[in-house]
């Protein structure tokens, strides 16, 4: 009897051997990184010009007097040496809290008076990255500065996305004002006013314009980071701006169909195949499809409904609430509910998602969705094979997306963390609204060298615009709804800046407003930007590569979902095609925004951010490929519209090719460093 004597009975490398090529591996991975290249960050200035209150800085936590100003300004000095130096001791010992300067919270939870809350992770940004860009290789433009039309725009936006909390999507896309209260009754403007009012400023209509200093303007009057992020609203730089695009995401997807992502709302088949739509939730039923919003988590189920704030109910419109908030106090306990749950059908019910979000958890979903309804993987991966006879599962397959999808997150947040706290330190719009308060109130002067900044922004928000604002905190106000607020707050200060017609506090979806983190960039956008990423790359975006057609995304009979004016079902609708792509990035615009929505980020901490995070899951891809021992290429479009291509072979260094929406090729650090000053550090050791 013939035998053929095995040639390989155990793998090519073990050992010794395997152990020095794992480090060759590793070393690869190194250079990749360092070949990259490492940008170069810069503040926007104002921490330096706008002393010694700092009123253009995130001071949250820390003592304020009862302007709602820096009380000390060593006590921020000593709050940044502690967060940059290399002596891990001084927070504990150096930095000076508003607790330790012995601050009195006179706002109560539930009849008992809050404890301080702690800074979220501030030295976050020190740590060192094993896998992907360091933080220290990333950076973000300048943000946009006090003064500038752009951030009264962006401030105008939070206010206007603040009235419309509780007006669900598809009336703000039709124009009207009508909110989902029990009560019912209306905000104090329509979506279609607003849009009037947000387009006559000087950012939208491009009159008057006045950009962040001191970087260089073009004939426009904005910078180019300004400019880039005007286009992306409505595709030119005056005018343009409509209820199709106001308060939507950066890219065409995002503008494209319903607000809402499908990923955000329809479910899939279950296991059994369906039965045609059982209504409502299924308690012991084990059959339902996609219009029914439940996601298949292995023999577990994910329900779309969300738990929601309770509708019309905002928090820290009141001076003495706030001014507790900027000391610090925590009063994270006093969330309120509505009794049912429901699909995502308001601005409120959005910032909800992201007030409890696990952070990955809308892109995790997305990627069982995307599994469930069998898309194909990158056609540049070798597993499906062409010839069958290999699978995809732990490479290649759904194991390993969604292992990816959830590893960059904690990449995008060691990066996104450097950059507010080391670097930008820029205010939270909360913050902001009390500045304005305080311009509106005559104690414009309070604001020392940055009075004429603040009262510049001010002037260029429109009237009406702020006449809703205080008409709105005025309502909230009342005594019928602070009997319902689990917050109680003295009221009636005769010192109180936010009396009579000078209210302009933003009105916020949390009771404890923002984290205790600065602003710029925005967690959330850095990550939805990395996750969503990984997701374009691994899957096949492209019905017909050469020619560019996107894969179309179709979950129902029909074309897409959209819930019914309450919130309990979804309606499947026939419409325009929407594509998987598209859903994607209108998903990293939903929970980005979203934050807006709730009052604790900007626009372009969103925009920034996300581009950010694009660039942390390109580096982990660029690092990753040399290791799977296969040729693997990966295409797909970045969030502005470039056609990325990233190829790689065993033990080599991967290429990465980028032709931008116009077809001219770019190069690999221009487009690394596009949303930057362009600058870096020298490359290579």
């Amino acid at each position: 009897m013939n035998t053929r004597k095995l040639k390989f009975s155990k793998p090519h490398s073990t050992g010794c051997e395997r152990a020095a090529l794992a480090k060759q591996q590793r070393d690869l991975a190194t250079e990749i990184s360092m070949l990259q290249p490492q940008a170069l960050t810069q503040a926007n200035g104002e921490e330096s010009d706008h002393g010694p209150k700092y009123p253009a800085n995130f001071t949250k936590g820390l003592a304020h007097d009862e302007n709602g100003l820096l009380e000390k300004p060593e006590d921020y000095q000593l709050f940044v040496e502690a967060i940059n130096s290399p002596d891990r001791t001084l927070f504990d010992t150096h930095v000076q809290s508003a607790k330790d300067q012995n601050k009195v919270f006179t706002s109560t939870i539930n009849n008992t008076t809050p404890e301080w809350r702690g800074w979220e992770s501030p030295r976050a940004g020190l740590a060192y990255e094993l896998e992907g860009p360091d933080p220290g290789a990333l950076a973000m433009a300048p943000a946009p500065r006090v003064g500038s039309s752009e951030l009264a725009a962006e401030m105008a936006e939070v206010y206007a996305l603040a009235t419309l909390r509780d007006v669900p999507f598809t009336e703000i896309a039709s124009g009207g004002n009508s909110k989902l209260c029990a009560e019912g009754g209306t905000s104090q403007l329509t979506s279609t006013e607003i849009v009037s009012l947000l387009a006559g400023m000087p950012f939208y209509d491009g009159n008057n314009v006045s950009s962040s200093t001191p970087l260089q303007v073009d004939q426009s009057g904005l910078n180019a980071f300004e400019r880039n992020r005007r286009l992306a609203r409505t595709g030119t730089l005056t005018g343009g701006l409509t209820l199709d695009n106001v308060f939507r995401g950066s890219t065409t997807g995002a503008q494209t169909g319903p607000y809402i992502s499908q990923f955000l709302l329809a479910g899939v088949n279950s296991l059994d195949g369906g039965t045609g739509g059982t209504p409502g939730f299924p308690g012991l039923q084990a059959n339902f499809d996609a219009e029914d919003g439940f996601i298949t988590y292995g023999a577990q189920i994910i329900d779309q409904r969300i738990l929601t704030h309770k509708n019309c109910l905002d928090y820290m419109t009141d001076w003495t609430s706030w001014l507790d908030v900027q000391n610090g106090a925590n009063i994270k306990n006093a969330n309120q509910f509505e009794a049912k749950r429901r699909f995502i059908t308001t601005p409120r019910d959005l910032a909800t998602y992201v007030h409890f979000d696990a952070l990955y958890q809308a892109y995790l979903n997305a990627c069982l969705i995307l599994l469930d309804i069998d898309t194909p993987t990158s056609r540049g991966f070798p597993e499906q094979s062409l010839s069958g006879r290999r699978t995809a599962f732990a490479t290649f397959g759904g194991p390993h997306i969604l292992t990816l999808v959830t590893e960059v997150a904690t990449r995008c947040l060691k990066a996104v963390r450097r950059q507010k706290f080391n670097y930008h330190r820029r205010g939270r719009p909360e913050a902001m609204g009390g500045r304005l308060t305080l311009v509106c109130a005559g104690l414009k002067d309070e604001l020392g060298c940055a009075s004429a900044a603040f009262e510049k922004m001010f002037n260029e928000i429109p009237v009406e615009l702020r006449e809703a604002i205080i008409q709105h905190n005025a309502e909230q106000n009342n005594t019928d709804m602070t009997t319902i607020r689990r917050v109680k707050s003295v009221s009636g200060c005769a010192s109180s800046p936010a009396t009579g017609n000078c209210n302009l506090l933003l009105p916020m979806a949390f009771p404890e407003g923002s984290p205790m983190h600065p602003a710029y960039g925005a967690g959330h956008a850095t990550v939805a930007g990395g996750c969503v990423t990984m997701l374009k790359a691994f899957f096949e975006m492209y019905e017909d590569c050469d020619s560019g057609i996107l894969r179309t995304l179709k979950l129902g009979d029909k074309d897409y979902f959209v819930p019914n004016n309450d919130g309990s079902k979804l309606q499947n609708i026939i419409g325009t095609p929407l594509t998987i792509q598209g859903e994607l990035d209108k998903l990293t615009a939903n929970i980005s925004i979203a934050r807006n929505m709730a009052g604790v980020h900007y626009y372009s901490d969103y925009y920034d951010s996300l581009r950010m995070g694009e660039r942390v899951a390109v580096g982990i891809l660029l690092e990753q490929c040399p290791a799977y021992g296969d040729e693997v290429e990966m295409t797909f479009d970045s969030f502005d519209g470039d056609r990325i291509n990233i190829y790689g072979e065993a033990g080599s260094c991967p290429s990465i090719s980028i032709m931008d929406k116009q077809g001219i090729a770019v190069s690999p650090r221009d487009w690394w460093l596009r949303h930057t000053l362009g600058q870096e550090f020298s490359q290579g050791y």
